[in-house]
């Protein structure tokens, strides 16, 4: 049995996952991602950002009275998914969580990935009011927040679209924001966990994956630090959206504080 309290294990005392877990803790205890007591069901691919998600909720949650839940999404997209289930809830079961295997029918039309998401976020409430649980937890990291941003800022988006992703927002959390990927990956190598590879996230057929792969190392090139900065221009445009808010309607913007990402 993984455990969720009590002495670190040598493993849990490297930096690697000292630095995830600090980041994750410092969402839900100082910016109130997960509120204390709250039911969240944790939405795991089995991938290194949403298993190391996992991992590090379960290892945070029994000092904040945390009651989670996890569950997997099988698309049905391509041969061997459902087997994928398998290896989340062994990573629940590992930690004394309650695992749900989901399956979900995309609907046809166009950006295969905008309707995999639909159907997907549609089965992770209905799972989330069937179990109680009041928000649901997302693997996103920075890098994806970066990747958003640019995507946004490229097709149009208006400035209200800039922020991208909320840490809270609609029953959606997102305790990794300000996490990049390559900490969950090394998270997940420093705790011999074996995360699964989603061939999607390659497939230059896809938008992001073309933005992830080409478009964001040909910025890093030319200018260093883009994706940092992309990261940091979604939480300005947040912060001066709820600037404006709360000068419409005071009594409705007391009390919130946006910090910047770093």
């Amino acid at each position: 049995m993984h455990r969720t309290s009590g002495t670190l294990s040598p493993r849990e005392r490297t930096a690697a996952v000292a630095r995830v877990r600090r980041a994750v803790a410092t969402a839900v205890d100082r910016r109130g991602v997960i509120a204390p007591g709250e039911h969240v069901l944790i939405a795991c691919s089995g991938g290194p950002d949403s298993t190391a998600l996992l991992d590090a909720l379960a290892r945070l949650g029994p000092p904040r009275g945390w009651h989670l839940s996890v569950a997997h999404v099988d698309h049905g997209l391509r041969s061997g998914s459902a087997s994928e289930a398998a290896l989340v809830s062994r990573l629940a079961g590992d930690r004394g969580l309650a695992f749900q295997a989901l399956s979900v029918q995309v609907a046809p039309g166009a950006s295969l990935q905008d309707r995999a998401r639909t159907a997907r976020h549609a089965a992770l409430r209905a799972e989330a009011a069937r179990v109680g649980a009041g928000a649901i937890a997302l693997g996103h990291t920075a890098d994806d927040q970066a990747e958003t941003v640019l995507m946004r800022a490229l097709s149009g988006a208006s400035p209200a679209g800039l922020p991208a992703m909320a840490e809270r927002e609609r029953g959606l959390v997102r305790p990794l924001l300000r996490v990049w990927r390559e900490a969950t990956v090394a998270y997940c190598a420093a705790l011999g966990l074996e995360p699964l590879d989603d061939p999607s996230n390659a497939d230059p057929r896809f938008l992001r994956s073309r933005v992830r792969h080409q478009v964001i190392p040909a910025l890093e090139a030319v200018f260093p630090g883009a994706r940092r900065r992309l990261v940091v221009l979604a939480e300005r445009q947040r912060r001066l959206l709820s600037s404006t808010a709360a000068a419409a309607a005071p009594s409705a913007g007391a009390g919130v504080e946006i910090v910047d990402p770093w």
